[in-house]
């Protein structure tokens, strides 16, 4: 490890290894620190990925048969409820048509081999940045200490901030926020099981079942033969009575019939963990000689599935602009703007529409003046007609923006039930008419 680089990458997972990745494949020389020891899990995470952020991926030469190596492929999502189950068929894009629920330790170290594999990209673990250092107010590289190493300074022309919800460099460059949502907070929890029983026949499967409105279940067949089940909801309702996370997770997971029928014969292999609040917010994208990346830059709830999407995306948009500041074509100040426009224009209507989300799911107290019976008819209507699946699927996989759900899901809603409800009184006609008639 030298004392000087172009650009010094603080965090060494998705956000960090990718951008590590792309930046040293245009000739910056660059220093990747990561304070774990990889593989290893991140705090929290249960994420799923879809074709758009593999492609990204393939961009810097990480390898499916590392970071999703016996990770089953998912074909369909479906949906698990009292009055219907339906499912969504994963499109095609990219030359996929699937997604990964992925083992997050497996994951990140694939990215960070892609990165690693980068002549020009030294990557280091167990480095834990404590400082920034400064000339005048911008800058200019960062003090760092290995294990069982003295701390040392190492300089560069910029540093990145990789580091996650908590940022270490938002913090010590005073990173102002912006866009915080705190009005309908979110918690959850989730643990590993082996042993679940299937879906049904169609093989591996992520599902989410339905709850009482104020939370939602999420089960999602993994690496190594193991499925994630998730407990996701409003913060005053996820919360464990004495500080109980077990007694109060498994009692969640029994009150569910369906979802409780498959783990029956099945062993729980994790501890359950969790976060608490979850954090829906911008930060300023960078200042003189910083700039952040990933969670760092932008968080948001996991009910969307979009995380790792947004982490990548967040890095490409990045390297992207950095790439023409090496080149002489922007300022730094210019730089930061471009990739905040480029961020924001791609991220923020995704991020509303997650806001609306949250409100409809879980804190919406408004009841239908339709019995439930014919609720679960017209849902089950919906999901057999597809246009919906096939508009939800496409957003999915980013290959429309969510604005277009907002646009489109009524009229394909509305066509779906007429749909629906013509063929519910054509069957009702022919039924009666084969009851009168002669045998």
């Amino acid at each position: 490890m030298q004392d000087n680089y172009d650009v010094i990458v603080v965090g060494g997972r998705v956000a960090g290894a990718h951008l590590a990745a792309r930046l040293g494949m245009d000739g910056m020389r660059v220093l990747l620190l990561e304070r774990a020891e990889l593989p290893s899990l991140p705090a929290v995470s249960s994420p799923i990925i879809y074709a758009s952020a593999m492609k990204m991926l393939d961009e810097i030469g990480a390898r499916e048969s590392e970071y999703a190596a016996n990770t089953p492929r998912l074909f369909h999502m479906a949906t698990v409820n009292r009055a219907f189950s339906g499912k969504l068929r994963i499109p095609m894009y990219a030359g996929r048509d699937y997604a990964y629920a992925i083992d997050r330790a497996r994951f990140d170290h694939g990215v960070w081999l892609a990165a690693e594999r980068q002549p020009n990209v030294t990557a280091v673990m167990n480095a834990s940045v404590t400082d920034l250092l400064w000339e005048g107010d911008t800058v200019c590289g960062v003090v760092v200490k290995l294990k069982d190493g003295e701390p040392q300074s190492i300089r560069a022309r910029a540093v990145i901030g990789a580091d996650g919800r908590y940022s270490l460099v938002a913090r010590k460059a005073h990173a102002q926020e912006s866009d915080r949502h705190d009005e309908n907070p979110t918690s959850i929890y989730y643990a590993y099981w082996r042993g679940v029983a299937p879906l049904d026949a169609d093989g591996p499967s992520a599902a989410a079942y339905e709850a009482d409105g104020t939370f939602g279940y999420l089960m999602m067949d993994s690496a190594d033969g193991q499925t994630v089940v998730c407990i996701e909801g409003r913060s005053d309702v996820i919360d464990p009575a004495g500080g109980d996370v077990e007694q109060f997770y498994l009692s969640k997971l029994q009150a569910n019939p369906k979802l409780w029928g498959r783990l029956t014969e099945a062993e729980r292999v994790t501890s359950i963990r969790g976060m608490r609040n979850i954090g829906n917010l911008y930060r300023q994208p960078g200042g003189p000689g910083w700039a952040l990346v990933g969670d760092a830059f932008h968080q948001k709830d996991p009910l969307d599935g979009q995380g790792i999407y947004d982490a990548l995306f967040m890095g490409k948009a990045l390297a992207l602009a950095m790439r023409r500041w090496w080149q002489g074509k922007l300022t730094w100040d210019e730089m930061l703007a471009a990739y905040e426009e480029v961020v924001r224009t791609h991220t923020y209507p995704m991020y509303r529409t997650l806001q609306g989300r949250v409100q409809n799911s879980f804190y919406s107290s408004a009841a239908l003046p339709i019995p439930e019976w014919a609720v679960g008819k017209m849902g089950q209507w919906i999901a057999e007609d597809g246009g919906m699946s096939r508009l939800f699927g496409l957003m999915l996989t980013r290959q429309i923006p969510p604005d277009m759900i907002g646009l489109f899901a009524a009229p394909v809603a509305l066509n779906a039930v007429a749909r629906g409800g013509l063929r519910e009184v054509r069957h009702e006609v022919e039924k009666r008419i084969r009851s009168v008639l002669p045998v």
